[in-house]
């Protein structure tokens, strides 16, 4: 298994570290840390700096040797005996280096931190980390807890929550507890409509609804289940009904989740590259880490 591991020095790239650290790899596992130093830009000295024509220069080899000290620490931070740990500090916007180093090197996952400040804007995404979950051609893993002990897998009887759950099948989720999540639109849709006012037949066709809608949900999170535990996964299932995004992350917080994992919506051409209206509220808002599989 090869993982890309970004790295720019920053607190949520230490918590990277530290959950690349726990995570149990499986043996001849490769492990490739990457950093990158952005481009000269003058705006950022004085006038006797900027008119020296060695700024460049120096600035350049400066900010080399930080990005390389940095890789090296962070490799030496993460290695095990069971794994192959390798770095690279490369010239270029950040996103830009992490998504052709991930392609160029045949990564299954990149792993990446987040940049928020604050009890708010914890949650949130940075622009490189949403950048590289945009345009990565592999999974990606955002990380916001040092664990991946709990994890949820948001389950839509897509073809993209599919290949979602066959990530679960991977070596570093075998102690891992995982419980699938489906939440039911219909059901949302039919207690919304129901109340004083509603004639019975209108009532009786809600309630018909809100009882299939659930039923359903409940019959496709078993099989999912089901599945992952006869690959010998510890599972459970819980269904809820309304938005998807909010019920996913609700669920999570409630069970102090440690990652959702789920799929795109993705359809053809552009919009393949990008992220469906579900994933992004979750990855943007989830107080837990989530891996997107591509």
């Amino acid at each position: 298994m090869r993982s890309l591991i970004a790295y720019d020095g920053s607190k949520s790239a230490d918590e990277v570290c530290d959950l690349v650290a726990r995570i149990e790899w499986p043996p001849r596992s490769e492990l490739r840390v990457v950093t990158a130093y952005a481009p000269y830009l003058p705006g950022s000295f004085g006038p006797d700096e900027l008119f020296d024509p060695a700024t460049p220069d120096i600035v350049f080899e400066a900010d080399r040797e930080t990005a390389e000290a940095e890789a090296k620490v962070a490799a030496e931070r993460i290695r095990r005996p069971t794994t192959t740990v390798t770095w690279a500090a490369v010239h270029g916007r950040p996103a830009s280096v992490v998504l052709d180093e991930a392609k160029a090197w045949s990564a299954d996952l990149i792993v990446v931190g987040t940049r928020g400040l604050g009890p708010f804007s914890a949650a949130l995404l940075g622009s490189v980390s949403d950048e590289i979950v945009d345009h990565a051609t592999c999974p990606v893993l955002v990380v916001r807890r040092p664990s991946i002990e709990r994890v949820v897998l948001a389950d839509d009887g897509s073809a993209g929550a599919r290949t979602a759950a066959a990530v679960l099948m991977w070596p570093i989720f075998t102690r891992s507890r995982v419980r699938v999540v489906t939440v039911s639109e219909a059901a949302a849709r039919g207690i919304e409509g129901t109340g004083p006012g509603r004639v019975e037949t209108e009532g009786d066709h809600r309630l018909r609804m809100v009882e299939a809608g659930l039923a359903a949900a409940d019959a496709l999170a078993r099989s999912s289940a089901d599945r992952l535990a006869a690959d010998g996964l510890t599972t459970e299932i819980e269904v809820r009904h309304g938005d998807p995004a909010h019920e996913i992350i609700r669920a999570a917080t409630d069970w102090e989740a440690d990652l959702i994992v789920m799929g795109t919506r993705g359809l053809t051409g552009l919009e393949r590259l990008l992220l469906g209206s579900v994933a992004r509220k979750v990855l943007q808002h989830a107080p837990c880490s989530v891996l997107i599989e591509r």
